[in-house]
This record gives structure tokens, sequence and C-alpha cells, in this order.
């Protein structure tokens, strides 16, 4: 049974019990009203025939005044004593006769009928009505409620079917959706159900993006990945069909090596960025220059070109490993695609820390397609919440410019959070 039809049952059940409930009080109060409508009768009836009898030298009730008091909608029977002597009976002659004996002044029910004594000058009137009418009353009530009770259970049941269908409606499409793997749009509303639907929803638009994201990078790597490969292959092959061991082979071999291991790492890199798998320190950001600086040194010389450092003491709060990687690209490109001098700045300006590179070539122009370093340092911009901007002007240059200046402020831009600074 689906979850909508148990709503609609228990909204049935429930509606029921409460419709009879409410009947079954109703009836009572009915009958209460009816049983107090009769007690009123009967102390009229009481009072009209003892003050009628009184009034008639042989204190007997005319006959007119007994047809007028227990005739008509509610006829009954009647008593009149005088101490324990029987005056005068009339009204309806089959009554128990344990009701000419009531003394009490209350009106009470003996043997389903109602009675009530009345006394005055020494003489006592007894009038009694059967509880027939009250009953058929009570039959009459039921007859009428129980098929009311009957379809409003079955409304209720029908109602909430098709409310509960229309709530769980942006539930439904969201499991149409999942099932396909296709994003839904997120449901308007604010209660449980809307604000589930919204949750999933947007858990499903994740699922889909991180899918998307995870093809791309497969592409991305078996692109990147085909080109070394293929060359180390051939190398290999070169290798295995000579005689004597080449080491101008072996020399390319460990040139395609090394390429294949930065694009492990650039790959790692990226995927890390992307998927925001962030290992969060305070990274000395003039060290992380001077060691960059270090390591490409050499292959500035070999080029014939000039590497600058020029760096101030500064710290950032961010991930080390993902941040040098990011600048470990933007120096190789400005070796392998810039021109002149290249530079590594650090500083800090208007209270923001910056990293920069740049050298004196006039950069990319037009819309050039953006290679895998590029693509890794604008990843870990958007990871580490810095800024990423491009300056042409007196040359090329690269800026990473970070909102705090120290781990003594870790409020960061970007989908990085700080974690908690302990003392």
């Amino acid at each position: 049974m689906s979850l909508r039809a148990r709503l609609a049952l228990v909204t049935s059940l429930v509606a029921l019990i409460g419709l009879g409930l409410g009947l079954a009080l109703s009836g009572i109060g009915l009958t209460r009203l009816a049983v107090a409508e009769v007690d009123r009768t009967l102390r009229f009836q009481a009072n009209v025939l003892l003050e009628a009898a009184l009034a008639e030298p042989d204190r007997l009730v005319p006959p007119e005044v007994e047809a007028d008091a227990l005739g008509g909608d509610f006829p009954g029977a009647a008593w009149l004593y005088r101490g324990d002597a029987l005056l005068w009976k009339g009204g309806l002659e089959a009554s128990p006769s344990l009701l000419r004996t009531y003394k009490g002044e209350r009106p009470t029910t003996l043997s389903n009928w109602r009675v009530y004594a009345v006394s005055r000058g020494g003489y006592r009137v007894v009038v009694a009505q059967p509880l027939g009418v009250v009953d058929r009353l009570a039959l009459f009530y039921l007859r009428l409620s129980l098929p009311i009770f009957l379809l409003l259970g079955l409304l209720a049941g029908a109602g909430a079917y098709l409310l509960v269908g229309q709530a769980l409606l942006p539930l439904r499409r969201l499991a149409e959706g999942a099932e396909r793997f296709q994003v839904v749009a997120v449901p308007p509303g604010k209660d449980e159900v809307a604000r589930l639907a919204q949750a999933f929803a947007n858990l499903l638009a994740t699922l889909k993006a991180e899918r998307e994201r995870e093809a791309r990078f497969l592409a991305l790597a078996s692109h990147e990945l085909k080109t070394p490969i293929a060359a180390f292959r051939v190398g290999l092959e070169t290798l295995l069909r000579a005689k004597e061991v080449d080491r101008e082979t072996l020399g390319r071999l460990k040139q395609q090596a090394e390429r294949l291991e930065a694009l492990a790492e650039n790959l790692l890199a990226l995927s890390r960025a992307e998927a925001q798998e962030l290992r969060l320190s305070e990274v000395d950001l003039f060290r992380l220059a001077g060691e960059v600086f270090d390591r490409f040194q050499p292959l500035a010389v070999a080029q014939g070109r000039e590497i600058v450092l020029e760096a101030e003491a500064a710290t950032v709060w961010a991930d080390a490993r993902l941040l040098e990687q990011a600048l470990n690209n933007l120096v190789q490109n400005a070796l392998l695609h810039g021109r002149g001098a290249v530079g590594l700045r650090v500083g800090e300006e208007g209270g923001r820390v910056f990293l920069e590179v740049w050298d004196e070539g006039t950069g990319p122009k037009g819309n050039p397609r953006e290679g895998l370093g590029m693509r890794i340092v604008r990843q870990v911009a958007a990871a580490l919440g810095a800024e990423l901007t491009f300056r042409h002007q007196g040359g090329y240059a690269v800026r990473l410019t970070f909102r705090t200046a120290s781990a003594s402020s870790l409020s960061l831009e970007g989908g990085a959070s700080a974690p908690e600074v302990k003392g």
C-alpha cells in the first residue's frame, strides 16, 4: 500500500472515530434534553391537576382538565391521593403499579417511565409518562446520523487522498527525476514536505554536477595523459629493439616520466580543488615563493632568462599543497609561454595579501583554449577564496589576492571554510 493510501486510510479512521465520538455525545445530549422536556411537562401536569382538584368541592379532577393535561403530544397517567387514600386516577391505564406510590420530590425513572409527585394541603398528585418517545427519538437520531457518519468518513478519506497526493507531488517528481538521474526544479513552499523535496532536489543537482565534473575530469585526464604515455611507449619499444642501451632514448624516457609525474600531480590537485578537499593551515608565502624560485631557477638559466623574487613576510590560511601547485603552474606557464624576465612577487596591499607571477610578454591574446595548468590555478583560487586577476599593461601578470593577511582572521570568500583556531 502506498504512503498516500495509508495516510488517506488513517485520516478516514481518525475522522470516523471523531465523528463517532461526536455523534455519541450528541445522542447523549439529545436524550438528556428530551428527558428534561418530559420533566418540565410532568411538573406542569402535576401542578395543573392538583390546582384543579383543590378547586373542586369533591376534590376530583374535571374530565376536561384531565383531557388537556394528560392528552396531546405527551400522554401520561396520574393519581390523586389524600394521605394514603386514592381519590382519583386518570390518563393511561397501562402503567406499572409501583409508580402510584412514588413520594419523591424530584423526577426519576422507574420501569422506563418518568414519574413525579407534588404535594399541597394534604393532597398529593403523582404523574408519570412513558419514556418510549425518548427511545423513539434516540432511534430516529441513530437512523439519521449513521448514513451521515459513514458518508463523512468516506468524504474525509477521499479528501485526504487528494490533498496528500497534492502534498506528495514534489516528492513523486523528485523520485522520477532521481530514477532518470535528471535535475528537477526546486519545488516552492515552506512546509515539511516541501523542505524535504527542496533538500533532495538540491542534493540531486549536486550529485549531477559531481557526475558531470567527474566525466569532465576523466576526459581531461585521458586527453592530457594520451600524448606522454604514447611517447613513453614508443621510447620503450625503441629500447627493446636496440641491441645496446641508448642513453639519449633513456633521457627522453626520463623526461616523459617527469611529465607524467607532473600531470598526475596537476590532476590530483584539480580533483582536490574541485571537490573542496582542503587541508588548511597557516602558509608562509615568503618561504613558499622562495622554494618555487629555487625549483625553477635551473630551467630559467637553461633558457637564458632571468627569474626574479620580490617577497615580503606574509602568511595566509590556505592549503599549502594546492597553493604550491598553482604557483608552480603560473611560473611554468611564464617560462614556457612568456617573454623576458619572470618574477615572483609576494606582498600586502590595502590590508590584503597577494601572490603574483609576472613576465615581460603580452600574455595570451583573444580567447585561447585554457590549459590544464591555468585551469588548476582558477580552481585553487576558487577553493581558497582568493581573487584571481590578470594584468596586461607593462607585461603580463597573474595575481592571487587573499582576503585575510594572517591566520588571526580566518574568513575566506570562497568555498573553503577555515577550521577553528585553538589558542
